[in-house]
């Protein structure tokens, strides 16, 4: 193959990923609010969180999330690095004061997050432990390890050292003897825990509109 062919094949490639990857995107229409438009926004070096936004471009509600409870699992698929739509993930800690457990990315450790900005995703799941029992012994427990956690891609399970979004989601869980990562894999990602079988949906906004992740 001739040299100079690469960039070519590889910017077909990635053209192609593209494409896959965004066939199925979040509609705005679907919102029934035709003022509304979804864009991004940087969150790192390379990732983006799609967001609503009105016709000046002003960040907008796209929804409003109710009857949320401690211990229940947020789920978007609003975030992007490159070509993969990743997603991200929360744990809900404190609904009465609106925070959510969160491992945003490098450079930052987790924390707790406002429950309001998931309304401003235009894909967002609400998810809860289908047994009440476990719900109370998930929110017996003591949170604050989980705070001031690293943010690392590769985080491992097992490490209380470094985490990601999904990883601080499973690693609560854990606490309690609850595997949250559906396929047992050696990571985990917001994909993962969307299907567990321990938990039902409360709430589901664009998912609908995209299949998957059910």
């Amino acid at each position: 193959m001739k040299p100079y062919l690469l960039p070519v094949l590889f910017t077909l490639l990635m053209s192609g990923l593209s494409l896959w990857v965004e066939q199925g995107a979040y509609t705005p229409s679907t919102l029934g609010i035709p003022t509304v438009q979804v864009a991004d926004y940087s969150v790192g070096l390379l990732t983006l969180e799609e967001r609503c936004v009105d016709e000046k471009n002003q960040q907008v509600i796209c929804h409003q999330l109710t009857d949320i409870q401690e211990g229940d699992i947020l789920i978007t698929k609003s975030n992007h690095t490159l070509f993969y739509r990743h997603g991200h993930a929360g744990v809900v800690i404190d609904a009465k004061e609106g925070l959510v457990l969160e491992a945003l990315g490098y450079g930052e450790s987790s924390t707790l997050e406002p429950l309001e900005k998931w309304n401003y995703y235009p894909t967002v799941k609400v998810l809860r432990l289908k047994d009440a029992s476990q719900r109370d012994r998930l929110m017996s427990q003591n949170f604050t390890p989980f705070l001031g956690i690293d943010y690392h891609l590769f985080a491992r399970k097992a490490d209380l050292s470094a985490t990601h979004c999904a990883d601080i989601v499973w690693k609560v869980f854990n606490q309690i003897g609850i595997d949250v990562d559906s396929n047992g894999g050696y990571f985990v990602t917001p994909k993962d825990i969307a299907k567990s079988p321990y938990f039902f949906e409360i709430a589901s906004y664009g998912f609908e509109t995209e299949g998957g992740w059910s």
